[in-house]
């Protein structure tokens, strides 16, 4: 496999050479290993340290809600680790990453090779690497975020019960944030969908993810509702259509109504806006109307921020290959 990523011809036959025995291909295969295992341990450590940093920083510790509050306001209730945990993790990798270190040294050793080609060979394998983790990385990067995300909607919940909201204005609020996450939880599998659905159209490999492959519930079940339904039409009315074809409109009207769907949930969000807004003269003692609505929608804001971000991240992890290839 590292072969099949060196791009140039010098590259090649420097490999190439070193390959001629199996003393010499067991210590590059040893090596890369060591090498792997190094730069996955960086990674791991990195996201802790970016844990720790972010929690010191911008105080992502405080501002959680308990389990229960979580539970009943559409929220995630884990995310992060804790300030010890973190720390402990923090020195557990640095003792880790020193011992990777001496062993690679100790196995550079063990081989004569001028500093020129083991300079060469490292720069290659690290190269193979880079490329390999690439999903990795991806997952990694997309993590932070996420936490970063998950941190800002416990504290933008908090804001909200500390503006001591009415028993009403409660009601309307898990409402809307449960409508919010429906529908976007919906969006994503739409964009999976279509997303698999152009990619398998435009790709002639076989590799692909295929469809029972994708974490396409709320889809799966219009589909297969559809399905049914359309058997029972064609068998009513002796239509004979192509199976390509069958398929086909089946596709297009699970996607349609998956949008429906999510554009009834919009509805539903708005109406709820406009049964707090109507309150307006109703309620004159604090907190105003107008600051309790302010304080849904900045958490409405983050959740949708938070899924589209995820959406976009997911997509590229899980096709990067067909990404990579029209970019």
């Amino acid at each position: 496999m590292l072969l099949t990523t060196i791009t140039t011809d010098d590259n090649q036959n420097f490999v190439n050479k070193l390959f001629d025995t199996d003393e010499m291909l067991t210590y590059i295969r040893q090596l890369t290993q060591l090498i792997n295992e190094l730069n996955y341990s960086k990674l791991q450590d990195e996201q802790w340290s970016y844990y720790y940093n972010l929690g010191v920083n911008e105080g992502i510790w405080n501002g959680r809600v308990s389990k229960s509050m979580a539970l009943i306001n559409t929220m995630c209730y884990s995310y992060g680790r804790s300030k010890i945990l973190i720390e402990q993790r923090h020195k557990n990798f640095m003792k880790k990453l020193q011992q990777l270190q001496i062993n690679i040294d100790e196995h550079i050793k063990q081989i004569s090779l001028s500093t020129a080609d083991m300079n060469n060979l490292m720069n290659i394998i690290n190269d193979f690497l880079h490329t390999d983790q690439y999903e990795l990385r991806m997952e990694l990067e997309r993590r932070r975020a996420m936490l970063k995300f998950d941190a800002r909607d416990h504290q933008l919940v908090h804001t909200f019960y500390n503006l001591k909201p009415r028993q009403t204005e409660i009601h309307s609020a898990k409402i809307i944030w449960k409508a919010v996450q429906d529908e976007q939880a919906l969006k994503y599998e739409i964009a999976l969908f279509k997303t698999w659905l152009s990619s398998s159209k435009s790709s002639s490999s076989l590799t692909l993810c295929t469809f029972q492959d994708l974490p396409l519930t709320k889809i799966n079940d219009i589909f297969t509702h559809l399905v049914f339904d359309k058997q029972l039409s064609s068998a009513t009315n002796h239509q004979t259509n192509s199976i390509d074809q069958f398929i086909e409109d089946i596709i297009m009207k699970t996607i349609s109504t998956a949008e429906t769907i999510a554009e009834n949930y919009v509805e539903k969000v708005n109406n709820e806006k406009q049964k707090l807004s109507n309150n307006q003269e109703k309620f004159k003692k604090p907190p105003t109307v107008d600051s309790v609505i302010t304080a849904i929608e900045n958490r409405q804001l983050n959740m949708i921020q938070r899924a589209q971000y995820n959406i976009e991240q997911i997509l590229k992890t899980i096709f990067q290959e067909n990404i990579i290839t029209k970019t």
